[in-house]
């Protein structure tokens, strides 16, 4: 199904609803409880709305999608800013053949081919490449992708820093321009409201701003380009980023196999790293 809105979703269940009474039944309590719906399972939807799975089925097919599994799948990138830890505490048991957060994962994985391919990537990367300082920022759960990100691009680029709320430099790019930088941010759901009015105050200041979010309705879309558009995985206690990182990793790479000389900037690196004893040896300890 083409992108929907919530209320473009809210009425289509309501006008869905009004082929059947068993239809009805279950667009009332759809419309009722959307929040508790989107942590469903097609089976415990049809128990709530006391009809039969097929019934649930039917209904999803007749919404346009191709069953249950894309109906809570668009449902839930609708809604999930709005869950609460303590409503996800179901997926601490999961079923023991069909863990969600593994299928979630397989098939985010499985797109990221496509996404790789996407004119966005290569316009990350030249942005990514061209960027004399870069700057990579985020807040909160979207942070946590920062550290790796900065240790590897440091590797294959000069001048990469790190941007996250309190820090010195965060509020240095929300306060004065910056003509020599270019910010790239990691805005995944829960939507910090602080990052997202950071960024609005960079682009005031005329500071580029590329993003990673995870729809192609994120909020972060109105300030950055390119916006890099890669699926999480909701069907866990927190939110999964496999996908997030691949891609970063991906990003890495490009922007390396672009970069001049950048086997000897390799070599430079690890030749450091052995004359300093960075890493322990294979069958040595630290004091050998």
């Amino acid at each position: 199904m083409a992108s929907i809105t919530l209320d473009e979703l809210r009425r289509q269940v309501d006008k869905t609803g009004d082929l059947s009474p068993v239809n009805r039944q279950i667009a009332a309590f759809i419309a009722d409880h959307l929040r508790e719906v989107s942590l469903m399972t097609a089976t415990e939807l049809a128990e709530a709305a006391q009809v039969s799975q097929a019934s649930v089925t039917r209904f999803c097919t007749a919404l346009g999608f191709s069953g249950f599994s894309e109906f809570v799948r668009v449902l839930q990138d609708l809604i999930r800013e709005e869950w609460q830890a303590p409503e996800r505490v179901r997926y601490l048991k999961p079923a023991a053949d069909d863990d969600p957060l593994l299928t979630q994962e397989r098939q985010n994985l499985e797109r990221l081919p496509a996404i790789c391919r996407s004119p966005a990537v290569d316009e990350a990367v030249r942005f990514i490449l061209e960027a004399p300082r870069l700057v990579l920022a985020g807040a909160r759960a979207s942070a946590t992708l920062i550290p790796y990100a900065a240790y590897f691009f440091s590797k294959v680029r000069d001048r990469v820093e790190i941007a996250t709320p309190g820090t010195i430099l965060w509020d240095a790019l929300a306060s004065r321009p910056q003509p020599d930088t270019a910010v790239f941010t990691f805005v995944f759901p829960r939507y910090p409201a602080v990052l997202l009015q950071w960024i609005k105050d960079l682009t005031q200041w005329g500071t580029p701003v590329a993003a990673m979010t995870d729809r192609e309705r994120s909020p972060v879309r109105a300030w950055a380009d390119p916006c890099l558009v890669v699926p999480v995985a909701s069907a866990s206690l927190f939110d999964s980023y496999a996908a997030p990182l691949v891609l970063t990793n991906y990003l890495i790479r490009q922007v390396a196999a672009k970069t001049p000389d950048i086997a000897r900037r390799l070599e430079a690196i690890e030749q450091y790293d052995i004359t300093h004893h960075v890493y322990v040896r294979a069958g040595k300890g630290p004091a050998d």
